[in-house]
Protein backbone atom coordinates (compact mmCIF):
# COMPACT_ATOMS: atom_id res chain seq x y z
CA UNK A 1 0.00 0.00 0.00
CA UNK A 2 2.68 2.69 0.48
CA UNK A 3 4.47 1.53 -2.21
CA UNK A 4 1.77 2.43 -4.22
CA UNK A 5 1.02 5.69 -2.53
CA UNK A 6 5.05 6.37 -3.02
CA UNK A 7 4.40 5.65 -6.99
CA UNK A 8 1.22 7.96 -7.23
CA UNK A 9 3.23 10.82 -5.98
CA UNK A 10 5.95 12.65 -8.28
CA UNK A 11 8.28 15.43 -7.36
CA UNK A 12 7.84 19.02 -7.96
CA UNK A 13 10.04 20.40 -10.45
CA UNK A 14 12.60 23.11 -9.61
CA UNK A 15 10.58 26.29 -11.08
CA UNK A 16 7.60 25.40 -9.25
CA UNK A 17 9.54 24.81 -5.96
CA UNK A 18 11.34 28.28 -7.18
CA UNK A 19 7.83 29.88 -7.63
CA UNK A 20 5.77 27.59 -4.37
CA UNK A 21 8.72 28.74 -1.59
CA UNK A 22 8.35 32.58 -2.62
CA UNK A 23 4.87 32.40 -2.72
CA UNK A 24 4.45 30.57 0.87
CA UNK A 25 6.98 32.73 2.29
CA UNK A 26 5.47 35.80 1.00
CA UNK A 27 1.85 35.28 2.38
CA UNK A 28 3.49 34.01 5.43
CA UNK A 29 5.24 36.57 6.22
CA UNK A 30 2.20 39.25 5.31
CA UNK A 31 -0.02 37.00 7.91
CA UNK A 32 2.45 37.47 10.87
CA UNK A 33 3.67 40.98 10.14
CA UNK A 34 -0.40 41.91 10.02
CA UNK A 35 -1.09 40.18 13.09
CA UNK A 36 1.52 41.30 15.30
CA UNK A 37 1.49 45.05 14.35
CA UNK A 38 -1.53 46.52 15.91
CA UNK A 39 -3.19 49.87 15.30
CA UNK A 40 -1.08 52.24 16.83
CA UNK A 41 -1.80 54.45 19.78
CA UNK A 42 -4.70 52.17 20.65
CA UNK A 43 -4.83 50.11 23.80
CA UNK A 44 -4.13 46.36 22.67
CA UNK A 45 -7.30 43.90 23.18
CA UNK A 46 -6.62 40.50 21.27
CA UNK A 47 -10.14 39.57 20.55
CA UNK A 48 -10.88 43.07 18.85
CA UNK A 49 -7.33 43.16 17.36
CA UNK A 50 -8.67 40.09 16.04
CA UNK A 51 -11.48 41.08 14.25
CA UNK A 52 -9.82 43.85 12.77
CA UNK A 53 -7.36 41.58 11.61
CA UNK A 54 -9.66 39.07 9.46
CA UNK A 55 -10.96 42.29 8.10
CA UNK A 56 -8.33 42.14 5.20
CA UNK A 57 -9.13 40.87 2.45
CA UNK A 58 -5.09 40.25 1.93
CA UNK A 59 -5.38 38.37 5.10
CA UNK A 60 -8.01 35.48 3.68
CA UNK A 61 -6.09 35.83 0.19
CA UNK A 62 -3.05 34.35 2.01
CA UNK A 63 -4.31 31.96 4.39
CA UNK A 64 -6.39 30.49 1.03
CA UNK A 65 -3.04 30.58 -0.70
CA UNK A 66 -1.01 29.10 1.74
CA UNK A 67 -3.66 26.10 2.51
CA UNK A 68 -3.50 25.70 -1.25
CA UNK A 69 0.85 25.45 -1.03
CA UNK A 70 0.20 23.15 1.74
CA UNK A 71 -1.80 20.91 -0.35
CA UNK A 72 0.02 20.93 -3.34
CA UNK A 73 2.83 19.75 -1.45
CA UNK A 74 1.46 16.86 0.46
CA UNK A 75 -0.76 15.73 -2.66
CA UNK A 76 1.97 15.69 -5.22
CA UNK A 77 -0.09 13.23 -7.66
CA UNK A 78 -0.11 13.53 -11.26
CA UNK A 79 -4.04 14.60 -11.22
CA UNK A 80 -5.27 16.93 -8.46
CA UNK A 81 -8.43 16.19 -6.70
CA UNK A 82 -10.81 18.51 -7.76
CA UNK A 83 -11.35 20.02 -3.85
CA UNK A 84 -7.13 21.37 -4.51
CA UNK A 85 -8.06 22.58 -8.26
CA UNK A 86 -11.21 25.10 -7.06
CA UNK A 87 -9.01 25.70 -3.59
CA UNK A 88 -6.05 27.54 -6.23
CA UNK A 89 -8.52 28.78 -8.34
CA UNK A 90 -10.18 30.54 -5.60
CA UNK A 91 -6.63 31.82 -4.37
CA UNK A 92 -5.70 32.77 -7.90
CA UNK A 93 -9.17 35.05 -8.03
CA UNK A 94 -8.37 36.49 -4.28
CA UNK A 95 -4.88 37.68 -5.51
CA UNK A 96 -5.67 38.78 -8.39
CA UNK A 97 -8.50 41.15 -6.63
CA UNK A 98 -5.99 42.00 -4.19
CA UNK A 99 -4.08 43.26 -7.34
CA UNK A 100 -6.74 45.33 -8.13
CA UNK A 101 -7.50 46.42 -5.01
CA UNK A 102 -3.96 47.87 -4.38
CA UNK A 103 -3.73 49.19 -7.95
CA UNK A 104 -6.95 51.04 -7.13
CA UNK A 105 -5.69 52.45 -4.37
CA UNK A 106 -2.15 53.10 -5.86
CA UNK A 107 -4.31 55.15 -8.77
CA UNK A 108 -6.42 57.28 -6.61
CA UNK A 109 -3.62 58.25 -3.82
CA UNK A 110 -4.94 56.03 -0.97
CA UNK A 111 -1.83 54.16 -0.36
CA UNK A 112 -0.12 55.64 3.10
CA UNK A 113 3.77 54.98 3.65
CA UNK A 114 4.70 53.23 6.72
CA UNK A 115 9.00 53.27 6.38
CA UNK A 116 11.17 52.21 4.04
CA UNK A 117 11.11 48.36 5.69
CA UNK A 118 7.47 47.83 6.64
CA UNK A 119 6.53 49.51 2.89
CA UNK A 120 8.70 46.78 1.40
CA UNK A 121 7.45 43.72 2.91
CA UNK A 122 3.61 45.40 2.11
CA UNK A 123 4.91 45.94 -1.60
CA UNK A 124 6.09 42.29 -1.65
CA UNK A 125 2.43 40.66 0.45
CA UNK A 126 0.65 43.43 -1.91
CA UNK A 127 2.50 43.04 -5.30
CA UNK A 128 4.91 40.44 -5.69
CA UNK A 129 3.08 37.41 -3.88
CA UNK A 130 0.04 37.80 -5.98
CA UNK A 131 1.34 38.17 -8.91
CA UNK A 132 3.76 34.90 -8.34
CA UNK A 133 0.53 32.94 -7.13
CA UNK A 134 -1.63 33.82 -10.53
CA UNK A 135 1.65 32.95 -12.56
CA UNK A 136 2.00 29.70 -10.95
CA UNK A 137 -1.75 28.77 -11.41
CA UNK A 138 -1.42 29.73 -15.19
CA UNK A 139 1.99 27.73 -15.47
CA UNK A 140 1.58 24.70 -12.96
CA UNK A 141 -2.23 24.43 -12.26
CA UNK A 142 -4.47 22.30 -13.29
CA UNK A 143 -8.06 22.77 -14.29
CA UNK A 144 -9.43 19.38 -16.19
CA UNK A 145 -11.98 18.94 -13.45
CA UNK A 146 -13.03 22.51 -12.82
CA UNK A 147 -13.80 22.30 -16.64
CA UNK A 148 -15.85 19.48 -16.52
CA UNK A 149 -18.16 21.13 -13.40
CA UNK A 150 -17.88 24.39 -14.67
CA UNK A 151 -21.05 25.74 -13.13
CA UNK A 152 -20.67 23.70 -9.88
CA UNK A 153 -17.26 25.69 -9.54
CA UNK A 154 -18.60 29.12 -10.82
CA UNK A 155 -20.72 29.11 -7.96
CA UNK A 156 -18.79 27.45 -4.99
CA UNK A 157 -16.16 29.91 -5.71
CA UNK A 158 -19.01 33.03 -4.84
CA UNK A 159 -18.85 31.31 -1.11
CA UNK A 160 -15.45 32.39 -0.23
CA UNK A 161 -16.04 36.32 -1.11
CA UNK A 162 -19.83 36.27 0.24
CA UNK A 163 -18.53 34.76 3.18
CA UNK A 164 -15.79 37.46 3.37
CA UNK A 165 -18.24 40.47 2.42
CA UNK A 166 -21.21 39.53 5.41
CA UNK A 167 -18.36 39.48 8.11
CA UNK A 168 -16.83 42.66 7.04
CA UNK A 169 -20.79 43.98 6.59
CA UNK A 170 -21.77 42.77 10.10
CA UNK A 171 -18.28 44.12 11.73
CA UNK A 172 -19.52 47.65 9.94
CA UNK A 173 -23.27 47.13 11.69
CA UNK A 174 -21.59 46.84 15.04
CA UNK A 175 -18.91 49.17 14.64
CA UNK A 176 -21.76 51.90 13.15
CA UNK A 177 -19.01 55.06 12.55
CA UNK A 178 -20.00 55.80 16.16
CA UNK A 179 -17.29 56.60 18.56
CA UNK A 180 -18.47 55.08 21.49
CA UNK A 181 -18.70 51.88 19.53
CA UNK A 182 -16.16 49.25 21.09
CA UNK A 183 -14.58 48.70 17.41
CA UNK A 184 -13.78 52.35 16.54
CA UNK A 185 -10.12 52.73 17.63
CA UNK A 186 -9.55 49.80 15.92
CA UNK A 187 -10.67 50.32 12.29
CA UNK A 188 -12.29 52.32 10.47
CA UNK A 189 -16.19 51.52 9.69
CA UNK A 190 -14.97 49.70 6.20
CA UNK A 191 -11.82 48.24 5.57
CA UNK A 192 -12.17 49.51 1.75
CA UNK A 193 -14.04 52.22 0.03
CA UNK A 194 -15.72 50.06 -2.33
CA UNK A 195 -17.61 48.68 0.47
CA UNK A 196 -18.74 51.63 1.66
CA UNK A 197 -20.24 52.66 -1.98
CA UNK A 198 -22.03 48.81 -2.16
CA UNK A 199 -23.79 48.97 1.28
CA UNK A 200 -24.43 52.60 2.52
CA UNK A 201 -27.32 53.09 0.40
CA UNK A 202 -30.58 51.97 0.31
CA UNK A 203 -31.78 48.00 0.57
CA UNK A 204 -33.03 47.33 -3.37
CA UNK A 205 -29.23 49.31 -3.89
CA UNK A 206 -27.58 46.76 -1.96
CA UNK A 207 -29.34 43.92 -3.20
CA UNK A 208 -28.48 45.22 -7.24
CA UNK A 209 -24.80 45.98 -5.94
CA UNK A 210 -24.36 42.49 -4.36
CA UNK A 211 -25.86 41.05 -7.73
CA UNK A 212 -23.70 43.00 -10.27
CA UNK A 213 -20.30 41.80 -7.68
CA UNK A 214 -21.62 38.18 -7.80
CA UNK A 215 -21.44 38.55 -11.67
CA UNK A 216 -18.27 40.28 -11.98
CA UNK A 217 -16.43 37.58 -9.62
CA UNK A 218 -18.49 34.24 -11.54
CA UNK A 219 -17.02 36.29 -14.87
CA UNK A 220 -13.26 36.86 -13.46
CA UNK A 221 -13.80 33.45 -12.52
CA UNK A 222 -14.76 31.66 -16.13
CA UNK A 223 -12.12 34.05 -17.64
CA UNK A 224 -9.42 32.74 -15.45
CA UNK A 225 -10.34 29.18 -15.84
CA UNK A 226 -11.18 30.08 -20.43
CA UNK A 227 -7.54 31.71 -20.51
CA UNK A 228 -6.13 29.07 -18.56
CA UNK A 229 -7.21 25.89 -20.91
CA UNK A 230 -6.30 28.22 -23.63
CA UNK A 231 -3.13 28.42 -22.23
CA UNK A 232 -2.81 24.82 -21.89
CA UNK A 233 -4.51 23.65 -25.41
CA UNK A 234 -1.41 26.12 -27.20
CA UNK A 235 1.42 24.58 -24.45
CA UNK A 236 -0.18 21.04 -26.15
CA UNK A 237 0.12 21.84 -29.15
CA UNK A 238 3.79 23.60 -29.18
CA UNK A 239 4.68 20.33 -27.37
CA UNK A 240 3.66 17.56 -30.19
CA UNK A 241 5.14 20.52 -33.20
CA UNK A 242 8.45 20.83 -31.53
CA UNK A 243 8.58 17.40 -29.65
Amino acid sequence: MLGKLKKSKFNLSKKQLYLIFPIFSFHLIGIISSLLRPKSGVEISLPLHLLRFFSWWSVHASILTILAVILIWRERKTTSPYFLQILVLVATLYNLVTLCFISAYFLTGKIKSYGFWLDLQLSSWHFVAPFLTIFYFYFYAQIDKLKEKLVKTLLLTLIFPFFYFFYTFTLAKIHRGDSKSSLFPYMEKYPYFIFEWITERKWYWLIINLLIASFILTLLCFLIILTKAIYDNRKVKSRKIFG
